[in-house]
Formats: structure tokens, sequence, C-alpha cells
């Protein structure tokens, strides 16, 4: 299974905007007001972690100790995020599809043979392989495996 220990269960980059509302939420001394502001200005994971001064009065935030309470706990969170760790189960099946594939395209590249078929695998593995190629191949390299 793909899981990941530290904060939320989830990267904060990859947080959606309500996920980052819901979390200003739950912090202390911060009015429920401020958390909609964020929602309103569909603030995300990825964009909460690069808010400085002047992002959070550019979104509405006025007050400047809610500012700084903000600003402190964005820290603290960007700190916990870094930490979280990605762990693979590690397949044998898995990992002999993806890398007979990988040498089918290279004999390829070389004229030594046909361009690939895309990697055909059992139903029941289908999201442990999936999982495994946007792991190791992100955004959109992983297109080359998967389709």
């Amino acid at each position: 299974k793909w899981t990941e220990q530290g904060c939320k269960n989830m990267r904060v980059s990859e947080w959606t905007s309500e996920e980052v509302a819901k979390w200003v939420k739950k912090i202390s001394n911060i009015q429920e007001d401020v958390s909609n502001l964020f929602q309103e200005n569909d603030i995300n994971g990825a964009e909460l972690l690069a808010l400085n001064e002047f992002g959070l009065e550019k979104i509405g935030v006025k007050r400047a100790g809610t500012i700084c309470l903000l600003l402190k706990e964005i820290k603290q969170l960007e700190k916990a995020s870094q930490d979280v760790v990605t762990f693979i189960e590690q397949s044998p099946y898995c990992f002999g599809k993806l890398v007979d594939f990988l040498r089918l395209k290279h004999l390829s590249s070389l004229g030594l043979t046909v361009d690939p078929a895309l990697p055909s695998v059992c139903e029941h593995k289908k999201d442990m392989f999936e999982k495994m190629i946007r792991y190791y191949f992100p955004g959109d390299s992983s297109k080359l495996i998967l389709g």
C-alpha cells in the first residue's frame, strides 16, 4: 500500500482549498472569518506554503497579530510536512512489469524492436502499479508508462 506518515497523511502541498480552510479553523486565536478568506480566495496547500505577509494582506487578513500567528503556524506546518515519508509496497509483479516495459522501450530506441505496448496489469494490482509509477515517474512522465 501507498502510505504516508506525518502531516494529516497527506502532503500539505496537495491540500485542497477546503482542507486549507479546515486547517486554519483549527488554529487557536484565529477567527472563523479568517478561514473563510482562505476558502473564498481558493488557497490550496501549495499556495498556503508560499504565503507571506503581503499575500495574507492581499487575501484580506487585516490584523497584524493574526498575520503573525498565521505565518508562525504556516512555518510550523511546512516543517512538519517536510518530515512526511512515503513508503511504496514492493511488489515483484509490478516492478517486473515496469522493468520489462523499460527494457523493451530501450531496445525500441535502439531500433532493435518495435515500440512496446503499454504494460497490461492484472485488475487487482492496477492501483498498486499506478501508485508506484506515479511515485517514481512524477507529473507528465508517468504518462509514458500509464498512457
